[in-house]
């Protein structure tokens, strides 16, 4: 049975493997199930080390002992009084699916058992599989199911910076624990059977793994964001057809219903519009979104495309008159909390619910820009469809499109020049019946023949022209938001108040809503601090469309990748990689020329002292190659303490020097050159010698740095 040095590594290497999926759910959510799968183990193997009759019960007991473990910390509420129950036992089998369901949530995802389960059971395996290995084969065999473990959380998320080098470091230390011998073997026969020194090899295996990360960082040219598993699955997640809020837009508009109330809301921030959804794909009829819907997790950061600062905002909403599934969201949402299983599609802030609750609390990031900063930016075009395709667009829009914006460069500013058109060119319909549809049968009628609108066919019109220009932009389906609210403080949202208005991808910001339709001038107030007001304060800066100056392109700046923030500790990513490549090559070719080096000094002594010299030479060379030198041992001492390390061509040159050294330091007469050679011929025999020892003894020795000192 191993020792509980190298069985506190094993269960230590699938503990670190569990943690590696804490990007996934919180490192904090995942300590209690992962370390008391890990401790439950390590008790079940101290009780078989003392009573050896159940060594050959342990797997099982590892086993029962874990699942009892993940019962009584995941499963806690499917347990009476604290003891497994028949649904204990069905939410273990519902695990063994979980980590599908994490895929089709957004991350840092809900601690929630359904979907946190397969992470104890897949350490309690690596632990199981990681203890038998380790009494049937090499130490760091057992490892391997530790490692599986590391894999398969990587093509989730996969780690990066200060984390990444943690976890290796940590690996390194598993390693070091493993190799290093008991100390009943640390004998000179121990030292004999070929393997690397451990500490050596411990610091090999480091220095590789946080080299290998850096490396594989710094050369990352294509500066995509890295593979995750959940790209194949969420895509794969089937989604039922529901039914386009857009189609219900003039429904909704219409006498019979514009009186109709939909939701309440309260909240202490200025709200603007409530989304339902946005539509980035346009085949001619049909405005649609491809993009996979997900479970809401524990909270949604913004996406990678808003790089300025953000505020967190509030509400509580109360439905009234929505029946769903679509919940009146933000445009960057972060939780939900009293609806049950909320998804969201994270690229356009849709959130949707299978069954729609009463009442729910909403809190969504607003990013923090002024007016002066809108009209200074400029777009994404690589913002995901944005750009996307318009069907088969008809003659007139070409030159429809080069009217409005004088061929000017895509930016916010000729995005707002845009909207300023379409609100001069274009009349708002009012009275009934109100125009439908938003193909483009209906645009060409609105766009060519001049036909008054609803925000329908003025935000489908503004898309299209938008993308024709190079302005990304798509179509987003709500409510505009009230001014004032009612008495009692909450504000009470109609059917009159639905609303369709495009959305345009500012660089650094995000999306940012737009309203060609006017509705402000059409006597719907504006709430002041919302987006809608920002806006207005950015629209009135803008000049007429020919007046606009398109912005000087600038140099190529420095590739931001060569810096990185890890978790606010800012390190220079190549400067960090040169330093540690010059600490490894100075281990490398550093410690072998010093001992070169130094034994040519040693070589041109002469008389006594190169005699000494071979001595020191000879038992340096011993005393690298893992022989345990003192500081009263004779030559001949050596001799007998290297038995399992030298061959007898390398004790033949010992006893070549032992002679040197009795006539230099005991006969009395004088050392000339000849019995200096004669030394150092010993030395060289004792070399040959030495060169027919494994290879990796060989580097190890010439590695080994101790015998310099």
């Amino acid at each position: 049975m191993s020792t509980r040095r190298r069985t506190l590594a094993v269960l230590g290497s699938a503990f670190v493997a569990g943690l590696c999926f804490g990007p996934v759910f919180g490192v904090t959510s995942l300590l209690l199930p992962v370390g008391a799968v890990c401790l439950v183990a390590y008790l079940i193997t101290e009780l078989c080390r003392a009573v050896p009759s159940l060594l050959t019960w342990r797997p099982i007991l590892v086993v029962l002992a874990g699942v009892l473990a993940i019962i009584e910390t995941v499963l806690r509420t499917t347990t009476v009084a604290g003891l497994p129950t028949a649904e204990s036992v069905r939410a273990l089998g519902r695990g063994l699916t979980s980590w599908q369901l994490t895929l089709e949530s957004t991350w840092p995802a809900r601690p929630d058992a359904d979907l946190v389960l397969f992470i104890p059971l897949l350490v309690l395996l690596a632990c199981l599989l990681g203890l038998e290995l380790l009494d049937r084969t090499p130490p760091l065999t057992a490892m391997l199911p530790g490692l599986a473990v590391v894999g398969i959380s990587q093509l989730y998320i996969a780690l990066t910076g200060g984390m990444a080098v943690l976890v290796a470091l940590g690996y390194g230390l598993v390693v070091a624990a493993l190799l290093l011998p008991d100390r009943a073997a640390r004998d000179d026969k121990a030292r004999s059977t070929g393997s690397l020194t451990p500490l050596a090899a411990g610091a090999i295996v480091t220095v590789i793994a946080v080299l290998g990360g850096f490396v594989i960082s710094a050369l990352d040219f294509t500066k995509h964001q890295p593979y995750t598993l959940q790209q194949a699955q969420s895509a794969a997640a089937p989604r039922a057809r529901l039914t386009n809020p857009l189609d219900e837009l003039a429904g909704r508009l219409s006498v019979g219903n514009k009186d109709k109330v939909v939701f309440r809301y309260q909240s202490p921030d200025p709200v603007g519009r409530w989304r339902q959804v946005a539509l980035d794909d346009f085949d001619g009829a049909n405005w649609t979104t491809s993009h996979p819907f997900l479970r809401l997790g524990s909270e949604l950061p913004p996406g990678p495309d808003v790089t300025v600062d953000v505020t967190k905002q509030q509400a509580k909403v109360e439905l009234l008159g929505l029946a769903g599934p679509w919940l009146p969201g933000q445009l960057l949402p972060s939780s939900v909390s009293g609806a049950v299983e909320p998804q969201v599609e994270p690229i356009g802030g849709t959130l949707l619910v299978p069954e729609a609750p009463d009442k729910y609390d909403l809190t969504w990031s607003k990013p923090a820009v002024d007016a002066k900063y809108l009209l200074q930016a400029g777009v994404d075009a690589d913002a995901p469809g944005g750009l996307g395709d318009l069907g088969s667009v008809p003659n007139e829009i070409p030159a429809l499109a080069a009217t409005a914006l004088a061929d000017r460069r895509a930016t916010f500013a000729t995005a707002l020049a845009l909207e300023t058109y379409l609100r001069k060119q274009y009349k708002l319909a009012v009275g009934q019946p109100l125009p439908t549809g938003h193909g483009w049968p209906q645009l060409s009628r609105f766009l060519v023949d001049k036909e008054p609108g609803t925000s329908e066919q003025f935000a489908a019109a503004y898309v299209v022209l938008a993308r024709h220009s190079g302005i990304p932009a798509r179509l987003v389906v709500g409510f505009r938001a009230p001014a004032k609210a009612d008495a009692d403080g909450w504000y009470t949202v109609h059917n009159g108040d639905a609303l369709a208005w495009p959305e345009v991808a500012v660089e650094g910001v995000g999306w940012w809503p737009l309203d060609p339709a006017g509705q402000a001038e059409v006597g719907k107030p504006v709430v002041p601090g919302s987006d809608t007001d920002v806006t207005d304060k950015a629209r009135a800066e803008v000049p007429p469309i020919n007046e606009i100056e398109d912005p000087v392109v600038p140099p190529p700046a420095a590739d931001p990748e060569q810096d990185r923030d890890w978790g606010g500790l800012h390190v220079p990513l190549l400067g960090a990689f040169v330093v540690l490549a010059s600490l490894l090559l100075l281990w490398l070719v550093g410690v072998p020329l010093l001992k070169f080096g130094r034994a040519w000094r040693r070589q041109r002594r002469t008389g006594t002292a190169a005699v000494v010299g071979a001595w020191a030479e000879a038992r340096d060379r011993l005393r690298a190659h893992g022989v345990a030198v003192t500081s009263g041992m004779t030559v001949r001492d050596l001799a007998t303490a290297s038995a399992d390390v030298a061959d007898n061509q390398a004790r033949n040159g010992l006893g070549v020097v032992a002679e040197a050294v009795d006539q230099a330091l005991w006969s009395g007469g004088p050392a000339g050159e000849d019995l200096g050679r004669s030394a150092w011929a010993g030395v060289r025999e004792l070399r040959r010698g030495l060169r027919t020892r494994p290879w990796q003894d060989r580097l190890a020795a010439a590695l080994e740095v101790r015998s310099l000192i």
